[in-house]
């Protein structure tokens, strides 16, 4: 239509209008209100789309998500995630990704999303920042846009760990220390003398063994009328609602009680959902078998078979356990269908890694010497260390390349025999034998490798007797802590323990 026309058609309207001839009108249905404010809807998204188009993607590149932050985080935490927004250039976050105090791992990359594995633990007690900027967006062969700045945190638990103490007017009670706030608080009543215990993975609960007063007075074993508990330890749990309740410390629980069975000895699960304790029928001595027990109750103590020393598997399925002329690994519940795995060659196990892909084990050699062995879970074995003493415990670090090892040396002085307890730190890949200390001469002595594999702590007893004989009262504990420096594998001499400020005995780490 030209102007013309157009000027001709407006004038033909004003004409109706002022002479009030009707209008054609639209027979067509008119718009509903609804109609009306879908297309306004429309037309708005419309123009801001074209606005959008227009004026480009005005949003920066940033992180999206911190899978640790603020969180308390413990030696199981491996590895945490950044999550960008977009696509980043990697080798500019790498180049430019800081945490400190520093924590050695390795970056590895999935779509947009970074993970930092940790090649050891994080240490104890610290807090670490993990902080990111100057990075880039990833646009090609562009220049792309920096990343907003970055800085998130988290944090590991109190350095603690529990014991018995030995202290005249606690004696028997377990007692939990805490290293950052330097406080001791006691737990178990002064009616119970405790013999054993085992602190569960999330150190809520203490599973222990212990006899009542009565025994210690008499000088009757322990082992005689112990009786298996847990307890709480008011430790709160990590990563949960500030206001969300939890169980105070001393909450006792009988597990089980000595009518018809002594409890000689016990395990906990790794999960912390099991205990297997190994009973003796007091009518039939010769009825001598571990026990299951689920701690929730949702089964009865169930009886698996007879053995000797035994330790339960990193995935709280099966026990391997001393039996006969070599050592059988079994389930916790057994089915028709469980097969049994029999080492004849080795006489027990005394630690798993915590992954489950090796095992720490005794073999008792012919010329009355003992070796002690990585025995992988394809079958390979691997002699690290022989001695003409005794292989008290091994422990693997968190790394699964060290074993540490408390061991003794049979020496000969003044034509008499005795056996030289030590510490030692083993590389498993090169099978070097490193002397970490030399320790008192006494049997019994316990030892605990701490979560993140910086420390160990041991016990003593104070006249060299046998630890055992604290219970009695006959003697007070002494507890070691002994650092691991970071290049343990460059140590060339002794390292000197610190005495720790209070007596007791059993020490364990919290994890």
């Amino acid at each position: 239509m030209n102007q013309i026309g157009l000027l001709c058609q407006l004038s033909t309207i004003n004409y109706q209008l002022i002479n009030h001839i009707p209008y054609p009108v639209n027979t067509r249905k008119a718009l509903l209100p609804i109609d009306r404010i879908a297309i306004t809807f429309m037309a708005v998204l419309t123009i801001v789309t074209l606005i959008l188009l227009w004026s480009g993607d005005r949003t920066l590149p940033q992180v999206r998500d911190f899978n640790w932050q603020d969180r308390s985080i413990s030696a199981e935490d491996t590895a945490f995630t950044l999550t960008f927004n977009r696509s980043i250039d990697r080798p500019t976050v790498e180049k430019q990704l800081q945490i400190q105090p520093p924590l050695p791992g390795k970056i590895s990359w999935a779509g947009s999303r970074l993970a930092y594995t940790l090649t050891n633990p994080a240490p104890y007690g610290n807090t670490f920042k993990v902080s990111l900027q100057g990075a880039r967006e990833a646009i090609g062969t562009k220049r792309g846009k920096e990343i907003v700045p970055f800085e998130g945190q988290f944090r590991t638990p109190d350095r603690m760990f529990a014991y018995i103490s030995s202290e005249s007017a606690n004696r028997g009670r377990l007692v939990i220390y805490n290293f950052k706030t330097k406080k001791s608080t006691t737990i178990s009543p002064e009616n119970l003398i405790v013999t054993d215990f085992k602190v569960d993975i999330h150190s809520q609960k203490i599973i222990f063994t212990a006899t009542d007063p009565q025994t210690l007075q008499s000088r009757q074993p322990a082992i005689a009328t112990q009786q298996v508990y847990s307890i709480s330890t008011g430790i709160a749990p990590r990563n949960t609602d500030k206001d969300q309740q939890f169980t105070p410390p001393g909450k006792l629980e009988l597990i089980l009680d000595n009518q018809e069975y002594q409890n000689v000895k016990f395990d906990l699960s790794p999960d912390g959902n099991k205990v297997v304790v190994q009973r003796v029928s007091r009518r039939n001595p010769s009825d001598f078998a571990l026990w299951v027990v689920a701690l929730d109750k949702s089964a009865p103590p169930t009886k698996l078979k007879q053995s000797g020393d035994f330790v339960i598997t990193p995935d709280s399925k099966q026990v391997a356990a001393a039996v006969g002329q070599g050592v059988s690994i079994f389930p916790l519940t057994p089915t028709q269908s469980s097969n049994l795995d029999f080492l004849p060659k080795f006489g027990n196990v005394l630690s798993f890694a915590s992954d489950g892909t090796a095992a720490a084990m005794v073999e008792y050699n012919s010329d009355y010497t003992k070796s002690l062995f990585v025995v992988s879970n394809q079958g390979i074995e691997q002699q690290i260390l022989k001695t003409n003493g005794s292989i008290w415990d091994a422990k693997f670090s968190p790394a699964k390349d060290i074993i540490y090892c408390l061991a003794t040396e049979l020496k000969t002085k003044d034509n008499s025999s005795q056996e030289e307890p030590y510490l030692t730190a083993i590389d498993i890949k090169t099978q070097k034998v490193l002397l970490m200390t030399l320790l008192p001469i006494q049997q019994g002595i316990q030892m605990s490798l701490s979560p993140d594999g910086l420390a160990v702590i041991f016990d003593q007893a104070d006249k060299g007797e046998s630890v055992d004989r604290i219970i009695q009262g006959g003697s007070n504990g002494i507890m070691w802590l002994l650092p691991i420096p970071h290049n343990i594998r460059e140590l060339t001499t002794p390292i000197n323990p610190d005495r720790l400020p209070f007596s007791g005995w059993h020490p364990r780490w919290l994890s």
